[in-house]
């Protein structure tokens, strides 16, 4: 399942009919209120078919299920469920994915039975240009970022191979989504990119094994973990040079593990304005996935939620010659095999 968190438009919003058609009456969509514009949702993107790329609410759809099933508080149930905020739904465990896909089936199969525009108007099936993507979990508990965990990378800025893994914080507020924008902050000169595989914790995990370590992720989704060079390397504020506002672009959907059977390898680049700056695989990290969730399990608890930004390959702008800041109107594009991709504009705030 590809994941999202979304937000209707403020003009996306189709007036209600005063009829019910029979696709309404069947499947119990008279059960649902009205979505607010803005008030954020739990989705999956339908990725095959004429609809490919529209969003099924997955609350929604479960609760119409729910009502088709004659469930007494359909809605309240779907709430419980499946909730309609990611973090929540994550930390409902691996029976809160099942009954997501099983309400995505659901919506599936109805696209198939009824027209399109019934689901429309009840809110479950919403198209592309209806919804703003926010990032996949809005708000982490907790990022870590990975550094120097690419051979080349290391080298390229004048290091060494780390004998273990280097991490550091980076505040949840910097998150944004693939339509939000990279705003360059007035005080900072050198802001860089560096594209990433980013890991979501799905299970609790304390002190777990590289070999028991997947099994606590849930999924992975593309992140730009950007960084204020000069504050990072001249003052030596690494946590506030990663912190920025809007210096965690993640999306566009958080993939599951199933649609991801093997992290290490994948094809990653990140294009700035048209020009390809970073070109690797995953097999190149020096710690794979399950080594950087064991070891830092080992040093705090990860929980359902928390992100772990695993590397980024080398072609970083600080080390090229001259080096390659971001600027403003600059377009910043990251593409991970299975994942898709992340685009997001960079504007001087």
């Amino acid at each position: 399942m590809q994941l999202v968190s979304f937000e209707l438009r403020e003009n996306a919003t189709d007036p209600r009919p005063h009829h019910h058609s029979m696709a309404e009456h069947t499947l119990g969509f008279e059960t649902l209120g009205s979505t607010t514009p803005g008030t954020r949702r739990l989705g999956a993107l339908i990725q095959l078919g004429r609809h490919a790329g529209s969003v099924v609410d997955l609350n929604r759809a479960l609760a119409v299920k729910l009502a088709s099933e004659d469930s007494g508080a359909p809605e309240a149930e779907a709430d419980s469920l499946v909730p309609s905020d990611m973090l929540t739904f994550l930390r409902c465990g691996a029976r809160a994915l099942e009954d997501a896909r099983a309400a995505l089936d659901f919506a599936l199969d109805a696209l198939d039975q009824f027209d399109a525009p019934d689901l429309r108007r009840a809110g479950i099936v919403e198209p592309r240009r209806a919804v703003r993507l926010c990032a996949p979990v809005p708000r982490p508990g907790k990022i870590l970022a990975v550094a120097q965990n690419y051979a080349a990378d290391a080298r390229e800025r004048g290091g060494t191979e780390p004998e273990q893994p280097i991490l550091c914080l980076k505040a949840p507020t910097s998150v944004i989504g693939p339509d939000d924008e990279i705003k360059l902050p007035s005080v900072s000169q050198q802001v860089d990119f560096e594209g990433e595989l980013a890991a979501v914790i799905g299970r609790t995990a304390r002190s777990v094994s590289p070999e028991a370590a997947l099994d606590h992720i849930v999924g992975y989704c593309i992140a730009n973990d950007v960084t204020a060079r000069d504050f990072e390397n001249q003052h030596g504020q690494r946590f506030i040079g990663k912190s920025c506002d809007s210096f965690a672009p993640m999306g566009p959907a958080l993939v599951t593990t199933d649609e991801v059977p093997d992290p290490q390898d994948l094809g990653i680049r990140t294009i700035v304005s048209g020009e390809v700056m970073q070109s690797a695989r995953t097999k190149e990290m020096i710690f794979p996935v399950a080594d950087l969730v064991s070891f830092a399990s080992r040093l705090m608890t990860l929980e359902p939620g928390d992100v772990i930004l695993t590397g980024t390959p080398a072609g970083v702008g600080a080390a090229r010659k001259p080096p390659r800041w971001l600027s403003d109107g600059d377009v910043v594009e990251i593409a991970v095999e299975r994942l898709g991709r992340l685009h997001n504009y960079v504007r001087r705030a």
